[in-house]
């Protein structure tokens, strides 16, 4: 079997990966935000040669790239907006991610069902698909006539039902697709440090000085860089800013902001058990929630309402939108007699949508992503998950111009180098002639996790441990080593990040915190005492943020 050498950046200890950081004192670009547009940014300058650091002041996909509803789609719903380019970047990026992507993006049935004098009708809805498979360049769509649709969607409410229309989209764990990208890039010598905060930012036409304060350290750390793209997506108005206001460049403008919240709820498989995603046209407001299988558990979701809590603290479903969702479920699958009591977890995100005008709708607010320059500092807002790849291309091909400011010499590297790497694959290739004697779920998850780091799993891994944590998808492997290699800093960056186990097992996972304990102490340099804070830590941040609603901080 061969094995990928893993880099030194991947083998560093936190104390090795701080010292390397500060003994840089070129880096080309930094990157401030560890969500999927950091971190696809940070993987396509790895591929141009870049010397490239990103920083994220929490953990890697602590906001809204764990939290998301995990889909790479076009935007179906958007076409009835009229944002007909920003489906049509969705669509071709999407169908690049598939062909890229896979096990860990993979394509998924999705189904709406067909009621009488209700829309969308079935000619109407087709006839939207038809455009949108145009886009694609191949037919994924066809009507089922009520009989035939039972049998793709069983146990939705059958009075008026005149059947459904299947189509297809796909579906990712988005933590692990920010993971994958990052260690990647540390295989191609990038960098990369959780919870380093830019306490101050000072910019000037030609570079940025950033101070960053490291967890538990009082010390600053003092980063120089020829330039830097805040990626902080919905926090990017936080950060602190000091501009060179002699330099003609300068623009005090920010984006206008508006933090848009979007809420599920994860139901065990076996009480609600779907294979396709079925869209529900919400009784409401008519708004399209979907219900679908996602890590061995089924996810209902989303909601679209105004965030206006603390923005340092984790987002959480409020009791309106859990009855919101609830109300879904039961509107569609009445039979399956769904309450509260059904809900494993729930979880909430923060859209970073940037508006013109804060009195519209949250759901009618466009997706669009901006570019903006402020001396050599560019700020990315909006867009979604399934354009992260072009959104990285498009600012990457900004940050070359800045870069050749002061060398025109460099242009046809640059240029060259951006072209070559924007026709690479943004995940690395899985070797198929690597034969894996597991099971085909257990290959899957190895593949879909480590890619070209999947000879380097199994070969670190005891052949007992690569076997399924419960009903989970996840590996005992696993956690072993996201200790080792992935920066793992606190319970829950393991626990809901690193892993999805808080997110999929009763209670985030509690009667195996004794078991992760005894298997992961080795490989961390937690004393007794720091085990028994962080378990303390991790269980009050899942009840507050991940159970069900709470009223007055009661349990439920």
């Amino acid at each position: 079997m061969t094995t990928t050498q893993l880099s030194q950046n991947i083998m560093q200890s936190r104390t090795e990966r701080i010292a390397d950081i500060e003994n840089t004192t070129d880096w080309d670009l930094v990157i401030i935000g560890g969500g999927i547009t950091g971190a696809g940014i940070l993987k396509l300058a790895c591929q141009m040669g870049l010397k490239v650091l990103l920083l994220e002041q929490k953990d890697f996909a602590w906001g809204s790239s764990s939290r998301s509803s995990k889909m790479v789609h076009g935007g179906l719903r958007y076409m009835a907006q009229g944002q007909v380019a920003l489906i049509r970047e969705s669509v071709i990026e999407r169908q690049r991610l598939l062909k890229e992507g896979q096990p860990l993006i993979t394509k998924q049935s999705f189904a709406l069902s067909h009621y009488k004098k209700a829309f969308p009708g079935p000619w109407l809805f087709n006839r939207l698909l038809s455009c949108y498979d145009f886009i694609a360049g191949e037919k994924q769509h066809k009507f089922w006539p009520k009989s035939a649709y039972l049998s793709l969607a069983p146990h939705v409410v059958e009075p008026d039902l005149l059947g459904g229309t299947q189509f297809f989209d796909a579906l990712t764990e988005d933590a692990r697709l920010v993971q994958r990208l990052i260690q990647e890039s540390l295989q191609l010598g990038g960098q990369a440090l959780n919870y380093a905060q830019v306490s101050t930012l000072t910019i000037n036409d030609k570079s940025s000085q950033l101070s960053v304060v490291l967890e538990g350290q009082n010390q600053a750390l003092i980063i120089d860089s020829k330039v830097v793209v805040n990626a902080c997506g919905a926090w990017s108005n936080l950060l602190p800013v000091n501009h060179d206001k002699q330099s003609g460049n300068y623009n005090k403008s920010s984006v206008n902001m508006r933090p848009l919240r979007g809420s599920h709820l994860v139901i065990a498989s076996w009480r609600l058990p779907v294979a396709s995603v079925i869209s529900v046209q919400h009784p409401q407001d008519k708004r399209p929630v979907q219900i679908y299988p996602w890590q061995n558990v089924t996810i209902v979701g989303t909601t679209d309402v105004d965030h206006n809590d603390d923005m340092s603290f984790e987002a959480k479903i409020s009791q309106s939108e859990f009855d919101y969702l609830l109300a879904a479920v039961k509107q569609q699958f009445p039979n399956a007699k769904i309450t509260k009591d059904d809900i494993i977890s729930t979880f909430a995100g923060v859209r970073p949508v940037s508006t013109t005008d804060n009195a519209i709708t949250p759901s009618k607010e466009k997706r669009d992503h901006h570019i903006t320059q402020q001396q050599s500092v560019f700020t990315v807002t909006g867009g979604k998950l399934t354009t992260f790849r072009l959104i990285a291309q498009q600012v990457l091909d900004q940050v070359c111009q800045q870069l050749m400011l002061e060398n025109k010499a460099n242009e046809p590297t640059l240029t060259g180098a951006l072209n070559v790497a924007s026709q690479q694959p943004i995940l690395s290739q899985f070797d198929h002639q690597l034969k894996l004697t597991f099971s085909h779920h257990i290959q899957q998850q190895i593949m879909a996790c480590y890619g070209e780091f999947s000879a380097a799993f199994i070969q670190a891994s005891a052949k007992q441990d690569c076997q399924p944590i419960r009903y989970s998808r996840h590996l005992w492997a696993e956690l072993v080593w996201a200790v080792r290699f992935e920066q793992v800093q606190h319970l829950d960056d393991l626990l809901l990040r690193r892993t999805r186990l808080g997110n999929v097992l009763p209670a985030g996972a509690r009667d195996i915190l004794p078991q992760i304990k005894v298997l992961c102490s080795p490989y961390l340099s937690w004393s007794e005492t720091k085990w028994q804070q962080e378990i303390k830590r991790y269980l009050a941040l899942w009840q507050s943020s991940y159970s069900l609603p709470q009223a007055n901080g009661a349990s439920i």
